[in-house]
């Protein structure tokens, strides 16, 4: 679902609006705004993904609140309502990035229409920003492994000595089902209060520090060639081979036998 916000300071156009099928066409509609002041307010609080304005109301303009609310992080994507005789604002909202216009009289139809253009637009950016995140994951991964990292704060003396112990015992018996509660019944914690100590002593948390030196170390079993790849999965605590190739690969970004066929194995 695409998150939608609407702001009109006219009652009907508003009605007119609500009143579309928005829901049938991937859009929820997470707010309305009866002025620039109030959209914007609204803006923040919900933070739509994109926000179906008029170009004219009082207090704030159209462009005026694009403008205000580029500045956020969450900036929402903007199509703008207006009149035949405001099109010399066009400039100025293509600058801000105005994904469109629909013009007045309203027409649902070209209102969906351009609604559901601004949809694509907003879904493609998100698979390109979830690409790049993946991406920027898997070299960190990478990195950590040539480094023989556990975590960013790997070996580090300021780190509690607690979470210092767990990391060696990590080390040790990573091919066995060890878990949060069973590290703090051993050291007298409550598990709740080691699991965030954990995270803020190594930037992570306890499952996804485990898993990765279980890749690590399967990265390490890769070199011989003679180990199939469910044994090796085995060796390192993952009994499903599938689920062993699935999280080595969203790791590494290649499956375990495209990472032997490479034959480039960083030592951990």
């Amino acid at each position: 679902m695409i998150t939608l916000m609407i702001a009109d300071d006219e009652a009907m156009t508003r009605k007119g609006l609500e009143m579309l099928d928005w829901h049938d066409h991937g859009f929820e509609l997470v707010g309305i705004a009866t002025n620039g002041i109030e959209a914007r307010q609204l803006s923040l609080t919900q933070k739509p993904d994109l926000l179906l304005t008029d170009i004219r109301m009082p207090g704030l303009d159209g462009l005026a609140l694009m403008d205000s609310l580029n500045q956020q992080q969450c900036a929402p994507k903007v199509i703008f309502i207006t009149a035949y005789h405001q099109l010399d604002y066009a400039l100025k909202a293509i600058q801000l990035g105005a994904l469109g216009f629909v013009l007045k009289p309203t027409d649902p139809d070209e209102i969906i229409a351009a609604c559901l253009k601004a949809k694509a637009i907003i879904i493609e950016e998100r698979q390109r920003q979830s690409a790049e995140e993946e991406l920027r994951d898997q070299l960190e991964e990478y990195a950590l492994t040539l480094q023989g990292k556990h975590t960013a704060y790997h070996d580090e003396p300021s780190v509690h000595p607690v979470i210092q112990q767990m990391l060696q015992t990590m080390e040790k018996q990573y091919m066995k089902d060890i878990t949060i509660e069973q590290m703090a019944d051993k050291n007298h914690f409550n598990a709740d209060y080691l699991s965030r100590l954990f995270k803020k002593e190594t930037g992570d948390n306890f499952l996804n520090t485990l898993t990765r030196i279980r890749m690590q170390k399967a990265v390490q079993l890769l070199g011989n060639s003679h180990l199939e790849i469910y044994k090796i999965a085995e060796q390192v605590g993952i009994r499903d081979a599938r689920y062993f190739g699935q999280v080595f690969k969203k790791r590494y970004g290649l499956t375990p036998n495209e990472f032997r066929k490479k034959g480039d194995h960083p030592h951990a």
